[in-house]
């Protein structure tokens, strides 16, 4: 199934849950931002998402951007606008990072420094990590580079350091699934360098996981997550952002906006969209703070390795490591072209 076709199928499944209902509450007219009409929410418009992201990195210590498609090449793209954006590296100390896994720190530390390292090396960086080849998107190798010269150009006090949070792993030491399983849940390791990296050191962050990671209810399953785990012992300390995919037509519907911006930045406190209950009876403020939107589905493109770019051994060993986790060749189907044959 191509990445359009995913959004477009998610996209309709939000808009039945999440904007089917706050598409009701529209105003008859605008509503001018920051006022409060007869029985209407206050409306705050719609903001260049840099600046939004930067608004939000102010006022909390934990951003955390939640992605529900990984390899989104706008949202790869929006990633390095932001690293480069001036009054983002004046609030912002450490980028934490779901495709690094903790045992490969010292590593991401020196490239990210500058050291002159082989790329086959820094490759160890998003290809170690719990989920095989889940990370090949070359967006996130991009985004490291940009970090790495944007840093270059930085004062050794204001650079930014990237910190690895998936589960430290050793490929070689796991076998078999149950070896896999011992790792334990990952949520508890982004958790725990979010915690004692970034706000016991009085630092900022801007972070960036997966959306079952940072929904403020917690996991799909209603266990704890990233957010809710960090919330529990700092409370207030976190503002989740989630990767918005409905189409313009139906947020401009919802918010009564025209032509807004791209990549968007929506802050949902306050406004028919985030207090107007979903069709499962939750406001949707209660599970995400703010909307991010880098698009139309339909205009969205998914970022992967080039035709024959893996080699052989590679694949062998990511086939490996899939039939541990998965039990099947399951990286294969993303991977696809890119293995060589």
């Amino acid at each position: 199934m191509t990445l359009s076709r995913k959004l477009t199928l998610l996209s309709a499944v939000l808009s039945l849950g999440l904007f089917a209902a706050g598409a009701m509450i529209v105003p008859q007219a605008p509503v001018a931002a920051g006022t409060v009409s007869a029985g209407v929410l206050r409306v705050h418009p719609p903001v260049d998402a840099v600046q939004g992201i930067v608004a939000a990195c102010k006022k909390h210590p934990v951003v955390i951007i939640a992605e529900w498609q990984h390899g989104v090449r706008q949202m790869g793209d929006f990633y390095m606008r932001l690293v480069q954006d001036s009054e983002f590296q004046e609030t912002v100390q450490d980028i934490v990072i779901e495709f690094a896994s903790r045992n490969n720190q010292q590593l991401l530390d020196r490239y990210i420094a500058g050291q002159n390292i082989p790329m086959r090396e820094v490759s160890h960086v998003w290809r170690d990590t719990t989920k095989p080849a889940s990370w090949e998107s070359p967006m996130y190798a991009e985004w490291l580079a940009t970090i790495r010269e944007v840093n270059q150009r930085l004062p050794l006090g204001r650079r930014f350091r990237v910190l690895a949070a998936d589960t430290a792993i050793d490929w070689n030491r796991i076998q078999t699934h149950a070896d896999w399983e011992a790792l334990g849940d990952n949520n508890v390791s982004f958790a725990d360098v979010i915690m004692s990296e970034v706000i016991q050191k009085n630092r900022h962050a801007l972070v960036v996981l997966g959306g079952n990671h940072v929904n403020k209810m917690g996991t799909r399953t209603g266990g704890p997550n990233t957010t809710t785990l960090v919330e529990k012992r700092y409370p207030g300390s976190v503002y989740t952002v989630l990767h918005q995919l409905e189409s313009v037509s139906s947020t401009d519907a919802v918010l009564h906006f025209s032509d807004p911006l791209i990549p968007t930045f929506y802050d949902l406190a306050g406004t028919p969209l985030g207090e107007k209950p979903d069709k499962n009876g939750v406001p949707p403020i209660r599970y995400t703070d703010a909307l991010l939107y880098v698009g139309p589905p339909e205009s969205l493109t998914e970022s992967v390795p080039p035709k024959g770019s893996l080699d052989h051994d590679y694949m062998k060993e990511v086939d490996r490591r899939s039939m541990i986790e998965w039990g099947e060749l399951r990286a294969r189907q993303f991977l696809g072209a890119a293995a060589a044959k």
